[in-house]
């Protein structure tokens, strides 16, 4: 290897790391525009020779802030608000009392000290975190505001940046256009795929709770739908916990009929819109997805339930059209 070339690879190596160090403080938001970036190109291709790229760009900005971030920060503003009506001590919970006076009847014991001393935990457990809530707030701020700007930029100079991506990348052009061909087919199938089946789980999953009655169903239904994007953990949280809600409130049947419905209808229409969406059409193994889902939500933060399944599906693409081009399976 000749010293320029090497001297050229240590160069761009050492300048991609620290760029990666740059960037990783807001790498989620950033995977965020790119993503949102992706699914409203065909429309930035549309709208951009009627009203110029400039135009275009901002209004599918605005109509992104308006269909995907509108949506979970109003989520998120109605979670603090319901979490300031958390209770505080047992005397909040009107069904809890008599449920507590029949254990201590059938134990022998006194259960308000302990259930006092959870509750003052709790509070002051919250307490304690506002500094911290407060500065991932300011990051949230900071991170939502790169994103509309960096989705602006994606929509109007994307074209030119994939074009430039093309021409540095060392490989064939036939080689190239498959490998995005199938780039593409992937992050399709899965980035659908993954979202039709939350969306149609939660709203299953809500409709059992506007069934039995439970307090404001429609915000725990948003919940059941972002949780509905993780495998195995699913909407089982909110559905548990509404059943042990019925039970305290004295509705036991209530809360038995809610489990039931989460453990038959809701698991039947998970497991078969599972199979039949995201397997289906991006040939990734439930296993695969789920690892995807698991490990980018560690390394991402949110943003992970999307991004992790289709980086192992470009990751499957690519071992494809390589091994197709340079007989990689050879070896």
């Amino acid at each position: 290897m000749k010293a320029r070339t090497g001297f050229a690879i240590v160069v761009v190596g050492t300048l991609a790391i620290l760029s990666f160090l740059v960037v990783r403080p807001f790498l989620g938001y950033v995977l965020g525009a790119i993503l949102l970036a992706f699914v409203f190109t065909p429309l930035q291709r549309r709208l951009a020779p009627a009203v110029g790229k400039q135009v275009s760009a901002v209004v599918l900005v605005v109509l992104a802030a308006v269909l995907v971030i509108g949506p979970v920060v109003g989520l998120v503003a109605v979670g603090l608000v319901e979490v300031e009506s958390i209770p505080t001590s047992v005397d909040d919970l009107r069904g809890l009392r008599s449920v507590q006076e029949s254990v201590e009847s059938l134990l022998g014991i006194q259960l308000e000290p302990i259930i006092d001393r959870v509750f003052s935990g709790l509070t002051a457990g919250i307490g304690e975190q506002t500094s911290r809530i407060a500065e991932a707030g300011v990051h949230a701020f900071l991170g939502l505001l790169l994103l509309v700007f960096l989705l602006y930029y994606l929509l109007k100079d994307g074209d030119e940046f994939v074009a430039w991506t093309k021409r540095v990348t060392p490989l064939p052009r036939d080689v190239q256009d498959e490998l995005y061909a199938e780039a593409e087919d992937a992050t399709w199938a899965v980035l659908k795929g993954h979202i039709f089946v939350a969306l149609v789980q939660g709203f299953v999953a809500g409709l059992g709770l506007f069934a039995t009655g439970v307090p404001n169903a429609a915000f725990w239904t948003g919940v059941m739908v972002f949780l509905a994007l993780v495998p195995i953990v699913g909407v089982a949280p909110v559905l548990g916990g509404a059943a042990v809600y019925l039970a305290i409130e004295g509705r036991p049947l209530a809360g038995v009929l809610v489990v039931v419905y989460g453990l038959t209808i809701v698991a039947l229409v998970d497991d078969y819109l599972r199979a039949m969406v995201i397997e289906k059409g991006s040939s990734l193994h439930s296993a695969v997805i789920l690892l995807g889902v698991f490990g980018a939500a560690y390394f991402l933060g949110p943003i992970g339930l999307f991004v992790g399944p289709i980086i192992l599906a470009l990751f499957k693409a690519t071992v494809e059209v390589f091994s197709e081009y340079y007989g990689l399976s050879a070896f």
